[in-house]
């Protein structure tokens, strides 16, 4: 009997993630304020914690990770200091290309693994969240665990991750199928 599934393609895979992943990051940062103010109503945060790294997109945007590792980069490796200005925007470009790339590991997975698309990349985006802000970004010491951060912020940045897994499968599934 002749295998009808086709052969994984990780290349097309990989670019259809990417340009989903953008598309992603793009709803992620969309849905991080209505996010924010109702995880707030339900867990409010005292001003000391919205003062936290990676606490309060909406009222501190430049004390967000990304833009704090690259002020710290800024510091160390050209001797400078980026105005909040640079700072938003390099941060942007942290979190598109975080974006694409993620998308496209998840893209080249997916052609081997499709599995890991199930639920709709909602336990994808759940996987990428516990990858990057509950690990890496406080092992890095520019923020604080997510047991050290009020529990508004865990709860707003978790779920932006599972809107991104989302918007991830929801976008990547048609762009590979256009892909031949």
């Amino acid at each position: 009997m002749l295998n009808s599934k086709p052969a994984p393609e990780p290349l097309k895979g990989a670019l259809a993630g990417a340009l989903a992943g953008v598309a992603a990051a793009y709803l992620k940062a969309l849905a991080e304020p209505p996010l924010q103010k109702l995880t707030e109503g339900v867990w409010p945060p005292t001003a000391e914690q919205k003062e936290l790294v990676g606490a309060d997109p909406v009222g501190h945007q430049d004390n967000m990770p990304p833009a704090v590792m690259l002020e710290a980069a800024a510091e160390e490796v050209m001797d400078t200091e980026l105005s909040k200005k640079q700072k938003l925007a390099y941060q942007q470009v942290v979190h598109y290309t975080l974006g694409a790339f993620l998308g496209a590991v998840y893209g080249a997975l997916a052609e081997y693994q499709p599995n890991v698309t199930g639920g709709l990349g909602v336990p994808a985006g759940a996987v990428m969240y516990l990858c990057t802000h509950a690990t890496a970004v406080p092992a890095t010491g520019f923020q604080r665990w997510p047991w050290q951060l009020p529990l508004a912020a865990v709860a707003w940045e978790s779920g932006s991750h599972l809107v991104f897994g989302a918007g991830l499968e929801l976008v990547r599934k048609p762009l590979r199928g256009l892909l031949g």
